[in-house]
């Protein structure tokens, strides 16, 4: 079996749980309103219509409205529930669409504001947001360069700033260009590029 897809696999579905929660109950809640709108449209326009029906041997005239009032509630439970059901399921996964890539993003930020800008941002390519993280992984990769182009540059200067140090007449001179010299080199030390 092929490791990148097995790497790729998520295996947690609410990964904004507060969002997707959200998302889902919005959509179920549309869902709800339109059956029982359906349903009051269907009984208010059946109203003035009349029914002839066969109840306990009886021969029953009711307005229509009456009559399927109890059929049209079974059916808008069922219909509700499992069209409810299903928009669960299809919002889940939609939002997990969503929510997935943003999460990657966030811990692709964090690892950056730690100064790690040597991994490429990735999310799976049927996710959402390709276009954000395509731009996301270009302005890592300029950071990425220009550290590492700064890390480069360093080792000359320092080397320069160090003669300067050890050439340097007083020691508080010599104690300024060390202490710059260490300031920058732990600066560039936290970055990690490729």
């Amino acid at each position: 079996m092929d490791k990148s897809k097995v790497v790729n696999r998520r295996k947690n579905y609410f990964i904004d749980k507060n969002f997707q929660t959200k998302f889902i109950v919005r959509f179920c809640l549309l869902i709800m309103l339109a059956s029982l709108m359906t349903g009051a449209l269907v009984y208010y326009l059946n109203r003035q219509t009349t029914t002839v029906a066969f109840e306990n041997l009886k021969v029953v005239v009711k307005s229509t409205a009456d009559f399927i009032l109890p059929i049209l509630l079974e059916v808008m439970v069922v219909v509700t529930f499992v069209i409810g059901l299903a928009t669960i399921a299809i919002t889940l996964f939609t939002s997990h669409k969503i929510a997935g890539p943003l999460y990657k993003l966030k811990v692709e930020l964090e690892k950056m504001k730690e100064g790690d800008f040597s991994s490429p941002v990735r999310i799976r390519a049927k996710d959402q947001l390709q276009k954000v993280a395509s731009e996301f992984d270009e302005m890592r990769l300029r950071v990425n360069n220009s550290v590492g182009t700064l890390k480069e540059n360093w080792n000359p200067i320092k080397e320069e700033l160090s003669r300067l140090q050890r050439e340097a007449k007083s020691e508080e001179e010599k104690k300024s260009l060390l202490s710059s010299i260490e300031q920058l080199d732990s600066e560039l030390a936290r970055f990690k590029t490729n």
